[in-house]
């Protein structure tokens, strides 16, 4: 890991970054280590939180159960804040952990979301057992929070109108609102929250109260609200059904007129797939992390032997009208290396194409096809030369839908079993499929024609499950062109 300058020394001595650096070295070989996604330098990685941009440097908070606590302690008390600093969105250096459960009246540390302003930044979190309370840094690198004295300046209150849990955190002129997201009454339910001073608040009511987008006892955890290209955004996750948005016209209070809605995840929950948000907004950029879980069945193996856990690639967020557009940020293109081409190639129906001489593990890929008259069109990654091991990306154009197929991805037995990763797309007439695959050893993250995409966790067993092929199915297509690039490590 490498970023400009040197850390100053009352930091780089920590004995807690001492510990956080020799974990990171132990599991330098693990083949399931990515290898330039953010992953924990050991011990369980959560929810991304509190991402912000602060003195010209992008942070990343997230939950973290980190390796010095054994593994007899329940989740709820376990969770910390780790934090990671980059100076380009693509490298990542540790920092001691910013927030733990010893030094407040919370049980544990979960979600929560920052607010910069000119002079500090704030972080307003859910402690477990006690509410939710607020911590304010104003150091070069936040890694001394002080948390305020009142805390949890929200308590929990069971008699309340409202539930206290994961809340973001926002100003308009000298007031401050905060969302706190659960559900009540078995329907989504964001609570709307003012105060002054950040020590009274007063509630408001529901900002969302939904039983129409969302299922049945669906909540509304890790809610991130915030302005984007005119209107407001609310991405918020569900436990049932994964990362969810609203895009609305915002008048203020609780008037939020929603008008649409839409899901990032298409599979089921804490089965390998993209989870909870983060937002940071830095030189007119809104920039999501999420959390993309472990597919495997022991991935809440002991925090002291172990790791957990991999964040998401930072994706710039934009509106196509009502629409949310995901796409990974450009400073990416940094990572690539050994670029090579494949140029206009016919794909005859039902067979598969096996690209010759290139693959890898580490991957980005960029494929333009022409469907014709397919049914189906697929592209597989990490795959063996037999066939045996393969992860598919395939758009069924009778069904207007693109998945991720993970039936053959691994022949480990660790690896647990789930249905594709399917979400609808449309192509319109004469409108190619335009895939950007990003391959990192054990995630698989798919962006297609800027209006869908795909997330997973996959472990190929074999050391050879490293090729690339192309297939067509009832009727022909046309590859117009694949781009592929090694990747960078981003660890040193």
């Amino acid at each position: 890991m490498s970023l400009d300058g040197e850390l100053p020394a009352e930091i780089a001595m920590s004995s807690d970054l001492d510990r956080l650096v020799d974990r990171r070295r132990e599991f330098r070989s693990d083949p399931y280590r990515p290898d330039y996604h953010f992953v924990p330098p050991g011990g369980i990685l959560h929810d991304p939180n509190g991402a912000c941009y602060w003195n010209g440097r992008y942070h990343l908070f997230y939950q973290f159960w980190p390796p010095h606590v054994t593994d007899d302690r329940p989740w709820e008390e376990a969770m910390h804040w780790g934090h990671a600093v980059s100076e380009d969105l693509v490298h990542w250096r540790d920092l001691p952990i910013a927030l733990s459960p010893e030094n407040g009246p919370e049980a544990g540390c979960f979600s929560g979301q920052a607010l910069v302003e000119d002079d500090r930044a704030l972080v307003m979190y859910f402690g477990t057992e006690a509410g939710n309370c607020i911590a304010a840094a104003d150091d070069e690198y936040l890694t001394d929070f002080e948390r305020a004295e009142e805390n949890p300046v929200i308590p929990i209150d069971e008699d309340a109108p409202y539930e206290i849990f994961d809340p973001c955190l926002w100003r308009d002129g000298d007031t401050y609102h905060s969302l706190s997201g659960w559900k009540r009454d078995g329907r989504t339910a964001e609570f709307h929250f003012t105060s002054g001073d950040l020590t009274d608040w007063d509630y408001r009511g529901t900002l969302v109260k939904d039983g129409y987008h969302t299922n049945p006892e669906e909540d509304g955890a890790v809610p991130n609200f915030f302005e984007l290209d005119g209107k407001h955004v609310l991405l918020f996750f569900s436990h049932s059904h994964g990362p969810q948005y609203y895009v609305g016209d915002y008048h203020g209070g609780t008037d939020f007129d929603i008008r649409s809605h839409g899901r990032l995840n298409f599979g089921p929950v804490d089965h390998g797939n993209l989870h909870a948000p983060s937002v940071l907004h830095a030189e007119d950029r809104s920039i999501a992390f999420f959390n993309v879980v472990e597919g495997r069945r022991d991935w809440r193996a002991d925090p002291e032997e172990g790791w957990a856990g991999v964040v998401s690639l930072p994706r710039a967020l934009s509106l196509d009208g009502d629409d949310l557009r995901v796409e990974p940020v450009e400073e990416l293109t940094a990572l690539r290396t050994n670029h090579r081409r494949v140029d206009d190639r016919p794909l005859a129906a039902d067979e598969e194409w096996v690209v010759p001489d290139i693959g890898g593990a580490s991957l980005e890929l960029r494929a333009e096809i022409d469907v014709g008259d397919a049914a189906e069109v697929g592209l597989s990654v990490l795959r063996s030369p037999d066939g045996d091991e393969a992860t598919t990306v395939t758009y069924w154009d009778d069904a207007d839908a693109l998945g991720i197929e993970l039936g053959q991805s691994s022949e480990n037995p660790a690896a647990r079993s789930r249905p594709p990763e399917v979400g609808s797309l449309s192509l319109a007439d004469d409108e190619r499929l335009d895939l950007r695959v990003f391959v990192d050893r054990s995630i698989v993250e798919v962006f297609a024609n800027g209006r869908r995409t795909l997330t997973t966790r996959v472990y190929p067993d074999r050391d050879d499950s490293v090729g690339l092929s192309l297939s067509a199915r009832r009727g022909a297509a046309r590859l117009e062109s694949l781009d592929v690039w090694d990747m960078e490590s981003i660890w040193s």
